[in-house]
């Protein structure tokens, strides 16, 4: 019998979804709410990736029962109920960097999203990336991208990673536009693999090389490397 942890291991292991959002503060930067984000121009200086934190329950809870957010990551079908949530927050810290790792995604100090890198394969020098954005309103403002490129930025200069691959489901026109951009090739389609909304739908997979990864960091960016 599959526990619900295992089903919301799934789920965070197959978000391949794009976008962003809004925040609160950093070091001796001002205090930023999610409503004044809105009228700030996004800067990477904004974007960081952070561990996930029992004060971030809630927010994954009601995420990860959203039926638009589930459908367009591929996830559980089912209710999830909030210590099911608990127990896979649990669960990441126990795993973390044996097979996943999972990163917070914040605009100052407020949760926006995650990022993550799963089945990761310590011999080949590969894993799989996931990506969501929870809040509809912060999609398509560019945090998809800054996040997509420090966790790439991290794989490639902090892991050593060769290669990173992902699937996304062939309606998520944005999130492909978005790979397109950062040099992720197409390696392949698999037809009427996932079914939603009364239909089956194709999805595709994608792969990015070491090499093949050319956008520029800038210094202002809270990468998770250390500038030798």
């Amino acid at each position: 019998m599959i526990r619900m942890s295992d089903y919301l291991n799934l789920q965070a292991n197959r978000m391949c979804w794009l976008s962003y959002k809004g925040g609160v503060m950093a070091g001796n930067r001002e205090l930023v709410t999610s409503e004044s984000i809105a009228t700030r121009a996004l800067q990477w200086e904004g974007v960081f990736l952070t561990p996930l934190e029992e004060r971030d329950l809630d927010l994954i809870y009601s995420w990860q029962n959203s039926p638009s957010l589930r459908d367009l990551t591929m996830g559980f079908r089912f209710p999830i109920q909030k210590d099911a949530v608990r127990d896979w927050l649990k669960n990441i810290k126990e795993q973390n960097a044996r097979t996943r790792v999972v990163f917070a995604i914040r605009v100052w100090d407020v949760l926006v999203g995650t990022v993550s890198l799963h089945s990761i394969d310590q011999f080949q020098r590969k894993a799989l990336f996931g990506i969501y954005i929870g809040d509809s309103s912060e999609r398509s403002k560019g945090i998809g991208y800054i996040s997509t490129c420090l966790i790439l930025d991290y794989s490639f200069n902090g892991l050593d990673f060769r290669k990173i691959s992902l699937e996304v489901v062939s309606t998520n026109s944005i999130a492909i536009a978005l790979y397109d951009r950062i040099g992720f090739v197409k390696e392949g389609t698999r037809r009427k693999e996932y079914f939603v909304d009364g239909k089956c739908i194709d999805t595709h997979l994608y792969g990015i090389l070491k090499e093949e990864f050319g956008e520029i960091i800038p210094k202002a960016a809270n990468r998770l490397v250390h500038a030798c």
